[in-house]
């Protein structure tokens, strides 16, 4: 029975990454950037998928899905996952009232494929997997800088149904399914 890696989530642009880019570098930071194209928000990672359940998946998230308001979601602050003293992901923070409103309505068309809601939800656009720190100090010292820096504002109208395959290059994202919100 073949499968899929599948996540629902949206791929944007934001403005301001590239400069971030420039400064991680100066700080000796390596590790491995998130592809220009690949750059998103993820409402839910779903996993491994059987390819015949997709379309029911898919109808089920426009069902639920249909006359929500698309949200308008504040591009704010640079922080790590887990945390400072080992710090692996570098992300830029997103505030929206309306986004946890779309998330509900996700879990709500999951539940039928045993999907239960989850717990935590906490919105972010990944930028780099933090491979090595080089000058951790300076390092904090501009997240610091930059936590309340803002980068964008603007309406999210796609919700994805997308399909991930790992390679050795990084993920390849394929959008299955774009729902647009009103």
């Amino acid at each position: 029975m073949a499968k899929k890696r599948l996540f629902i989530g949206t791929l944007t642009t934001v403005s301001g990454i590239e400069a971030v880019k420039e400064r991680i570098e100066l700080l000796g930071i390596l590790g491995k950037w998130v592809e220009k194209e690949n750059i998103h928000f993820t409402y839910r990672f779903l996993g491994d998928i059987e390819e015949e359940r997709i379309p029911q998946i898919k109808q089920m998230l426009k069902n639920k899905l249909k006359g929500i308001t698309a949200p308008m979601v504040t591009y704010k602050g640079l922080d790590v996952f887990p945390n400072l003293k080992s710090p692996r992901v570098l992300w830029i923070g997103m505030k929206s009232e309306e986004i946890e409103e779309v998330k509900r309505k996700i879990d709500q068309a999951l539940m039928p494929f045993g999907f239960s809601p989850e717990k935590i939800f906490k919105p972010h656009l990944t930028l780099l997997r933090i491979k090595k720190l080089r000058h951790a100090t300076k390092f904090k010292s501009y997240l610091f800088q930059m936590k309340e820096h803002f980068f964008d504002k603007k309406v999210e109208q796609k919700v994805c149904l997308i399909e991930s395959k790992l390679t050795s290059k990084g993920p390849i994202y394929k959008v299955l399914e774009e729902i647009i919100l009103d």
